[in-house]
């Protein structure tokens, strides 16, 4: 994402219910609390840095050290402050190995007792958007010859699992991936001698990332602008009516969960009228390769252009759409979460229509591939369990996104619009905002 100043202050100003001309004071400014380990002392600069006086960030003076130690002074600094934003971390003094005796600061059942404790009493003491941030990596042989008490990856890698089995039980707690973030640094130029703790320009960006996230997760969700069309557009995948000229793009794809940028651009763009929603998706796509043979297949399986509606902030239902370079849709009407995929694919056809052009070949994929587009339309009727057509200035959560398959044996790259703290596209707490915007 790129940041800009005046756009985050008027972000920030309209989420306090400010006029722009006022002056922002400590009582008006959102409260960011940080806490944890040495890891939060070192990037806690480059987060106030970056927010320029426009949030109170606090970062206590002392080291938070294990979760106990978290969980034992939690009111005094998270709860009494009832912030607006908390981004917490603790792991690497509970794993911390004791040579004479083989046990850990705090083993890890503990370790997961502790963490449930500290979210719980957070969500409920408090209306703070809460970010859990996993422990950062460790070079073991560099700690270990430089430290009184030994630390191992793979400690690492088990504490952070634990950690995320407790943060699901936590639907609105997000979670801050930033040791995926910190190994794509290159640690063994980004951690000091201690193998624990990073350079100032790792911490820098170490910190510039855990700004960014708490940002668009929570101080400033990103609301894209969905514009009224004069007349509907010829649907053949190129998108060449005037009318998407003045649409707004939407470029800010990437894997927001681990920080990882897509190779590729990757731009969309939505419009509607009093008849459907219509869209656009331009995929740069160096090898394409789709799979499906009908209508509600598992389209993911390939190359796929995804969009997710949840027109309600409050009620369960929203909606899974797909179309890939086959020309093949899928449409799947949610009543809720965890729903049963083969019912909803049993359902008839929910009326969406698309037109695709590809620039290369699914035959031969990789040999002279492009990219591909996709064009579609979503009558209103597909949104009936939700009431349908939008009114001008309704806000709706949504998310778009995609799946980019490479070669057999290589992971395909994912990348949502919108900043998802994990790699689920259904994690609809995350999703951005959808204004529709013009009358007739």
């Amino acid at each position: 994402m790129i940041r800009r100043t005046t756009v985050l202050s008027l972000a920030l100003i309209s989420l306090l219910g400010l006029n722009a001309s006022a002056q922002q004071t400590t009582k008006t400014k959102p409260v960011l609390v940080l806490i944890g380990d040495s890891i939060r002392m070192g990037y806690a600069p480059a987060v106030t840095k970056y927010f320029k006086n426009q949030v109170d960030i606090r970062s206590a003076e002392a080291n938070g050290g294990d979760s106990a130690n978290l969980l034992e002074h939690l009111d005094e600094w998270v709860i009494k402050l009832q912030p607006t934003v908390v981004h917490l971390n603790a792991g690497l003094h509970d794993l911390k190995l004791d040579r004479k005796t083989g046990k850990h600061q705090v083993e890890l059942a503990d370790y997961k007792a502790n963490l449930k404790k500290i979210l719980e009493r957070i969500t409920k003491e408090t209306k703070a958007k809460v970010i859990f941030c996993l422990t950062t990596p460790v070079l073991d042989e560099r700690h270990n010859a430089n430290k009184p008490f030994d630390r191992k990856q793979s400690d690492v890698q088990a504490y952070n699992s634990a950690a995320i089995e407790v943060v699901r039980g936590f639907p609105t707690v997000g979670l801050n991936n930033l040791h995926a973030f910190a190994k794509n640094l290159g640690l063994e130029k980004a951690l000091v001698k201690d193998g624990v703790n990073f350079t100032p320009e790792a911490y820098n960006t170490l910190g510039r990332r855990v700004a960014e996230y708490a940002e668009l997760t929570a101080l400033a969700p990103p609301v894209f602008v969905a514009k009224r069309m004069a007349k509907p557009p010829l649907l053949d995948g190129k998108a060449n009516e005037p009318e998407w000229a003045n649409a707004q793009p939407i470029k800010s794809f990437q894997a927001f969960w681990s920080g990882q940028k897509p190779k590729l651009p990757h731009e969309a763009k939505i419009m509607w009228d009093d008849e459907a929603l219509y869209y656009y998706a331009d995929l740069s796509d160096h090898y394409l390769k789709a799979y499906g043979k009908k209508r509600n297949d598992t389209l993911w399986n390939g190359d796929v252009f995804e969009l997710f509606f949840k027109p309600s902030k409050t009620e369960p239902a929203y909606y899974e759409l797909q179309a890939n370079p086959l020309g093949l849709i899928l449409e799947l009407p949610f009543p809720s979460k965890g729903y049963s995929f083969e019912k909803l694919a049993a359902l008839p056809h929910q009326g969406m229509t698309v037109a695709v052009d590809i620039q290369g070949s699914l035959a031969t994929p990789g040999k002279n591939d492009k990219k591909w587009t996709v064009e579609g339309r979503i009558p209103w009727t597909l949104f009936a369990m939700t009431g349908g057509k939008p009114k001008p200035g309704d806000l709706w959560q949504f998310q778009l996104s995609y799946y980019d398959y490479g070669p057999d044996g290589t992971e395909p790259e994912l990348g949502s619009c919108a900043p998802l703290t994990v790699p689920n596209y259904h994690r609809y707490e995350d999703y951005a905002g959808l204004r529709f915007e013009g009358g007739k």
